[in-house]
């Protein structure tokens, strides 16, 4: 998809968000905890298969590349004005409706941003900057797998599934430990 990020998040907002702005003071107070990690899953999703990533890349990292926040973050930010297009009987007056009473504890978009920088692993930091993501899905496959470095298993000799690089994952190039980011430092790569 030869398409930059702002006009996928443009189609996302315009064909999925208005599905779960729906009644959203109604529903988001009595969610479950894992209805709003699915919830939160359906734009890593979206994003992750945008990056041509694989889903267990690491979901902060995925939405600080992307500047976005997860959805239920933004869904709560947005509860409080939803219910303020309601508009109810007369005979109503005065009495106050029990999912109204209890609004979402709100934070500012500064504040979600540092909470995500803080699930961010370390080892992420050491990963290139990015000033644009590519449009074409090609580069943008390479550079952002670079930046997460999740071409760690065609260097690991372990044949196991691991998200991340272990203390006992060996180079199959060089044969020296496979730390994060070595294919930056292998010495089969690297004359």
């Amino acid at each position: 998809m030869h398409l930059p990020l702002n006009i996928v998040l443009d189609l996302f907002s315009t064909f999925v968000l208005p599905i779960y702005h729906y009644g959203l003071p109604l529903w988001l107070s009595n969610c479950s905890a894992s209805s709003l990690q699915s919830i939160d899953a359906t734009l890593t999703k979206f994003l992750k298969r945008y990056f041509m990533v694989p889903l267990h890349s690491n979901n902060a990292s995925i939405h600080f590349l992307s500047s976005t926040l997860p959805l239920t973050k933004t869904l709560k930010m947005a509860a409080p004005n939803a219910s303020s297009s309601l508009t109810f009987p007369e005979t109503l007056h005065g009495y106050r409706l029990s999912f109204l009473q209890s609004p979402c504890r709100e934070m500012d978009h500064a504040q979600y941003l540092s909470e995500i920088r803080e699930k961010i692993p370390p080892a992420f930091w050491l990963s290139r900057t990015l000033a644009r993501i590519p449009v074409c899905p090609k580069y943008r496959r390479k550079l952002i797998r670079e930046i997460l470095d999740s071409d760690h298993p065609q260097l690991c000799q372990t044949n196991t599934f691991h998200p991340t690089p272990t203390s006992s994952c060996i180079c199959t190039h060089c044969g020296e430990p496979a730390s994060f980011y070595h294919s930056r430092f292998c010495t089969a790569f690297v004359n």
